[in-house]
């Protein structure tokens, strides 16, 4: 009944504003050349609806504007306090607590050294996701981050041929590792070259997987990667394997951090995408910020995840 009256209440006041105002005055004998129809009642009813009903989108819209805020800031701050948390944390140094963060993830032998210290991930992870962070920010500050469309196909290939180079190494490593005939000595360095071959291209997929799933304004026609890109992050990523045997201990704390973070990240990335689909964020979203909610969500598996695999590594002794 509310609604009603109020609804009333809007119409009447703009008939009031659509009533017409009173003739001007004319000199007798002067008739104006200009004449016009009062509007009908189904013509000034159909305005007020309209008028209404952009009122109530603009309603609407401010609405939607602040939950999107309010969900940024919750995101923000969960990110905030798991860090400080993670940092804060008695009883651990922050290398051992990078180390136990992955300890569930990977398998954490074949480390890299820097100086004398291990870095958290083995060398090929290390590679893996470290060019997944590198890569992913490298794309979206060259403008693919709306690319929505596969790489050609001489591209894809040879994206293929350094993901298989990865996979040889890993089962020529198994087989050196288990006491079988291998074909050639495994070494770190091939392990880490072969896990940035691995991330470059990783990826551009998960990039085209996650617009054309999410983006409502991707670009259809755009690949995710070309050969000038690949081109840069081949140098880019080169310059990741350089810093990771240059044995200065100086960069201990950027490598550790980015092969951490890359790996988290993409275990976030994916369970955002399953809570983004899942939500009903299929084709709608324009901005990052407005899977802020789903990213909040996303935050529960992905901690759990990280969480209880290093907890059950630990407990079986690992």
């Amino acid at each position: 009944m509310r609604l009603r009256h109020a609804a009333t209440g809007r119409i009447e006041a703009f008939l009031e504003g659509l009533a017409p105002s009173p003739p001007l005055p004319t000199r007798p004998g002067f008739t104006s050349g200009l004449s016009m129809a009062p509007p009908r009642p189904d013509e000034i009813l159909e305005l007020a609806r309209a008028r209404i009903a952009a009122q109530r989108a603009q309603e609407q819209a401010s609405s939607a504007g602040k939950r999107e805020r309010f969900w940024e800031v919750a995101f923000l701050a969960l990110v905030g306090a798991i860090v400080l948390i993670f940092v804060l944390w008695p009883g651990a140094t922050l290398e051992w607590k990078l180390y136990a963060a992955v300890h569930g993830l990977v398998a954490q032998k074949h480390l890299v050294f820097v100086g004398e210290r291990p870095l958290p991930l083995c060398a090929r992870n290390l590679g893996i996701y470290s060019s997944y962070l590198l890569t992913l920010g490298y794309l979206f500050a060259r403008g693919y981050g709306r690319a929505a469309a596969l790489p050609a196909r001489p591209l894809l290939a040879a994206l293929a041929v350094g993901a298989l180079a990865m996979v040889g190494d890993g089962i020529n490593s198994v087989l050196e590792d288990t006491g079988r005939a291998y074909v050639y000595l495994p070494r770190n360095d091939l392990r880490t070259i072969t896990g940035v071959l691995f991330g470059i291209a990783l990826t551009p997929i998960v990039l085209f997987v996650f617009n054309r799933a999410l983006r409502a304004d991707a670009e259809m026609e755009r690949p995710v990667l070309d050969w000038r890109a690949y081109s840069g992050l081949l140098l880019l990523n080169g310059l990741l394997v350089i810093a990771v045997y240059s044995g200065l201990e100086a960069l201990y704390w950027p490598l550790a951090l980015l092969g951490v973070v890359g790996i988290i990240a993409e275990l976030f990335t994916m369970f955002l995408l399953l809570a983004a689909v899942g939500s009903g964020y299929t084709r709608r979203v324009t901005a990052l910020r407005q899977l802020a909610r789903p990213a909040c969500i996303a935050l529960v598996p992905t901690l759990l995840v990280v969480a209880g695999l290093a907890l059950l590594r630990f407990a079986q002794g690992g």
